[in-house]
């Protein structure tokens, strides 16, 4: 097995291990997607508001969060929203698959 695999399959033991703490709620999107998935709000630290920024193109970051979904749960579409926080997330688009965790990152518009 080569290292990459490895790496590989000790994050997907560790995204079903950690599960409940990973991707603490379960919704129904617009799309009709029933998945667990954990929200994120980078702006809550400087690195994340870098991170915003890159991902949204923009200096002034508003309300971005970054929705990760369990592996074995399907992913909701582009513009798929759910309820949150009194507001509304959309989601805009998805990160590139990584290379170790097999997995992509959300990113979210949230209005309230």
């Amino acid at each position: 097995m080569s290292d990459l695999e490895l790496l590989r399959s000790m994050s997907q033991e560790l995204f079903h291990q950690e599960a409940d703490l990973l991707y603490p709620h379960s919704s129904v999107w617009s799309d009709g997607t029933d998945c667990r998935y954990g929200i994120q709000d980078p702006n809550r630290t400087d690195a994340g508001v870098r991170l915003a920024q890159r991902l949204t193109g923009t200096p002034d970051v508003l309300d971005v969060r970054l929705l990760r979904v369990h592996p074995d749960a399907p992913k909701p579409g582009t513009r798929a929203t759910i309820p949150w926080d009194g507001g509304t997330l959309t989601l805009e688009d998805w990160s590139q698959v990584s290379e170790i965790t097999i997995q992509a990152t959300g990113v979210c518009r949230f209005v309230r």
